[in-house]
């Protein structure tokens, strides 16, 4: 294998741990999956080692299989890698006293950009396009303590992202063919289909969550989850093009993050802050990437008690844009 096949595959180098995080998240989760095992339920996990076009994870009721796409859990990993190196960089700046705090001219933001920006590339790509994972860019095989930080990150995130899948496979089994034949290229989606794949994808929201967060432990592990709920949410964000949060048939991107916002219990002060923290940064990223306006004109007469009211303000700009391309 050439040095740009095994470039490819860095991604790889997680794939075992994603594997354990999922079987064994703590003695509850691991016990249901064998019970769903044993029942047929669910067979396992296919890591497809495609790198592009990026595909998010799927399962399949048929096999009873979850299927995860290297493409995709390398653009994961540098949102991951991304988030950790913003927290990073507004903590550096902190105590300057300014409205509007700049992370573009940190001497860190040019990695980060970068590697980012390679993730992001993985959506459209085809095979002619596709330049392996570049030298010059952060990878899950370095050393570095960011790095380290993102693989633990994207293993949690890959989990959360499995549980999901696994809620259709165990609450949908009884629709496998109502699925089949929506996604099939000559069906037109009839009165109620809709409301229904809608309704589908929030059990499956909520079966995950449940699998995150339902069973109690250590104050720290639980922070980590819900970093990496957040941050897997906010991923979906990331590949709009538009400021526009809304989905067809799946609940809206932001209905998603807030239903993992309104699960958070996170009891000390400094974590609950870095979630605060991670959820108002990645917003404000969407927003950037999309163009939008977020920043007040004049930000010296513009403030914020604090996360909350940032955030209740950032969803606001987000509602606005949902009603403009509504009417």
């Amino acid at each position: 294998m050439s040095k740009s096949e095994e470039n490819k595959y860095y991604i790889s180098s997680l794939f075992d741990f994603i594997d354990d995080a999922f079987r064994s998240g703590n003695n509850e989760i691991a016990e249901k999956i064998q019970s769903f095992i044993a029942q047929g339920k669910i067979k396992g996990r296919e890591f497809n080692d495609e790198i592009f076009p990026m595909k998010g994870p799927t399962s399949n009721i048929d096999t009873g299989f979850i299927i995860l796409q290297a493409g995709f859990l390398s653009y994961l990993w540098t949102v991951c890698y991304f988030m950790i190196g913003l927290i990073e960089i507004y903590q550096d700046k902190a105590g300057i006293d300014q409205p509007v705090v700049s992370l573009i001219d940190s001497e860190k933001f040019e990695l980060l950009n970068h590697t980012f920006a390679w993730g992001k590339s993985l959506k459209p790509s085809i095979d002619a396009e596709f330049v392996p994972w570049p030298d010059h860019i952060a990878n899950p095989m370095q050393k570095e303590i960011r790095v380290k930080q993102a693989n633990q990150l994207l293993v949690l995130s890959a989990s959360y992202l499995m549980y999901h899948e696994l809620g259709h496979l165990v609450l949908h089994a009884d629709a496998a063919e109502f699925i089949k034949t929506v996604k099939s290229p000559f069906y037109t989606l009839r009165e109620g289909d809709s409301r229904r794949l809608r309704n589908m994808e929030i059990q499956a929201d909520v079966f995950a969550l449940d699998c995150m967060f339902g069973f109690p432990t250590e104050e720290h592990n639980r922070y980590m989850k819900f970093f990496a709920a957040i941050v897997t949410q906010l991923a979906e964000f990331f590949l709009r093009g538009m400021p526009d949060t809304r989905s067809k048939n799946y609940p809206d991107l932001d209905e998603r993050l807030k239903r993992v916002l309104d699960r958070i219990d996170i009891s000390d002060p400094g974590l609950k802050m870095n979630i605060d923290l991670v959820c108002s940064i990645g917003l404000q990223l969407f927003l950037t990437l999309t163009f939008a306006e977020f920043i007040p004109p004049d930000p010296d007469k513009f403030s914020f008690e604090d996360f909350d009211e940032l955030k209740a303000y950032l969803f606001k700009i987000i509602d606005a844009w949902k009603e403009k391309y509504n009417a």
